[in-house]
């Protein structure tokens, strides 16, 4: 209805009055939403079945553990500068085209991976790695799209079904590996084309990313233009022949609300005034709001679970003589702890009782546990297997259960500055993480020093619980525009059909 703000266009869910403004709850259109689950189930697949193999695939092409920290950190770098191209990039143009962009990118990294065996080139398989990791910037658009469309008390639960349809990619990821496994008997090797189970990692993910440019360019919405000066001045509406995007483009054009004429409320038209005034929006955001605590749990959390992706394969193959069938199997038992860690977050965020900052102290204290057991048995020569497998399952509990809520919290301290900058930034400080923990635990693994692999891994962990005391009152949801102000309701509205609008 007009009497609501456009983004309120997009699917309601609840609405509540009071007696001077309307509340709505709303989220991302549906069939958008499930292509978004869908690019985040690939990327959950791309992990499971690269996992299991890298280590030997790195081996067959003649490298070592130090090489396969770097080829795992590449990834991780161009993909961390490749999120402030597709974060500005989306607050400047449709956000169809970073994602086209990045989908297409991916398919040829993914292609120079698998070719690499064939070659046998660990530089092609380097070269294909970085290229895949500016394809797999698309993540950071997913979170952007749902911040930029949803409510504030539905982003937590928006973006925990984002992680747990991740984790369902790693899970579906060891079966379709298992299966991946019969190709090495069939020796399907034609010039420098070779097909197994380690180069099919590469291969499928250039049909997956093929797949999804195709249902991004037919089926995808853009989301309403940011309640922003530098967004609205800059944003151009796309021609589509498209009806329901259209559509949604003419509503929002209709309804957006003039804000130099038409200020809310005074909290709503200081915040205006600023948007896009130097640092202001980041000493706003990141330090008055404490959005640096949101952002050092994205940075323990890439490290954290990237350190223990890279040494876990070397761990088991060196300690217990497993090959991949043993950690595919290993790999499936971990991903259904996440996906109890996720349930559990949805969960909790339903109870009245419960918090953000509840649920991230819960996974602290799993975090605190499981290095209790690592450095109780895991810092001699010979790791425990048991020892092992309860450091991570407490690890990787903690690790999922904290993520979403933290994100969620943040997202609602962007207010309306740019989402997909700020959501980037993030993104950047997760890349950041996921640059320095491979390259750690491959120097570390190389030295067979397991002390200091888990020794480190406790002292980054200890960040979070010692800040936490100090911003535990900030850690809370913040109200964006998710009131929208009915005209009768309004105050301001004294001409009938002249009220305000939005």
């Amino acid at each position: 209805p007009p009497s609501l703000c456009p983004r309120a266009i997009y699917h309601i869910v609840t609405m509540s009055e009071s007696s001077t403004r309307t509340k709505v709850s709303y989220g991302p259109p549906r069939m958008v939403f499930a292509l978004l689950l869908g690019s985040t189930f690939a990327m959950g697949v791309e992990y499971a079945i690269l996992m299991p193999t890298v280590w030997r695939y790195v081996q067959n092409n003649g490298g070592s553990k130090a090489f396969l920290g770097f080829i795992l950190s590449g990834f991780s770098l161009t993909r961390t500068l490749a999120f402030v191209l597709v974060g500005y990039w989306s607050d400047k143009r449709p956000m169809k085209e970073p994602f086209v962009f990045s989908f297409l990118i991916g398919a040829v990294g993914n292609m120079l991976y698998g070719l690499a065996g064939g070659l046998n080139s660990l530089p092609v398989m380097l070269v294909g790695r970085l290229i895949a990791g500016v394809g797999a910037a698309s993540t950071t658009l997913n979170q952007s799209y749902i911040a930029r469309t949803s409510s504030v008390d539905q982003r937590t639960k928006l973006l925990s079904l984002c992680r747990g349809t991740s984790i369902l990619g790693i899970a579906s990821g060891p079966v379709l590996n298992l299966l991946l496994l019969k190709l090495d008997d069939k020796n399907v090797c034609t010039g420098r084309f070779c097909l197994d189970s380690m180069t099919s990692a590469g291969y499928v993910m250039v049909l997956v990313n093929l797949l999804l440019c195709f249902l991004y360019m037919i089926a995808f919405v853009e989301p309403p233009p940011q309640a922003s000066v530098s967004r609205s001045m800059s944003y151009h509406r796309p021609g589509s022949s498209h009806g329901i995007q259209e559509s949604k483009y003419k509503e929002i054009a209709t309804n957006e609300p003039n804000w130099d004429d038409n200020p809310l409320d005074e909290g709503w038209g200081e915040q205006r005034d600023d948007v896009g005034a130097g640092w202001e929006p980041i000493r706003t955001v990141v330090f008055k709001r404490a959005g640096w605590f949101c952002l050092l749990v994205n940075f323990v959390t890439g490290f954290e679970i990237t350190a223990l992706e890279t040494a876990i394969t070397p761990l088991t193959s060196e300690q217990y003589g497993w090959g991949t069938q043993n950690n595919s199997f290993m790999f499936a038992g971990i991903t259904a702890i996440a996906l109890t860690s996720i349930v559990s977050t949805i969960v909790l965020d339903k109870q009245i009782w419960s918090s953000p900052r509840l649920i991230i102290a819960l996974a602290q204290i799993s975090l605190g546990g499981a290095f209790v057991i690592a450095l109780a048995l895991c810092g001699g020569p010979k790791v425990p297997v048991y020892g092992l497998l309860l450091f991570g399952a407490f690890l990787v509990y903690g690790v999922v259960l904290q993520g979403p809520p933290a994100m969620g919290v943040y997202s609602t301290m962007i207010g309306h500055y740019d989402k997909g900058v700020f959501m980037g930034y993030s993104q950047i400080v997760l890349g950041v993480a996921r640059i320095f923990g491979p390259l750690f635990a491959g120097l570390t693994l190389e030295f067979h020093t397991h002390w200091l692999l888990f020794g480190i891994l406790c002292l980054v962990y200890l960040a979070t619980p010692i800040s936490f005391p100090f911003v535990w009152n900030k850690i809370t949801k913040h109200e964006d525009d998710e009131y929208c102000y009915s005209g009768m309701e309004d105050p301001s509205a004294d001409v009938g059909d002249a009220a305000v609008e939005g």
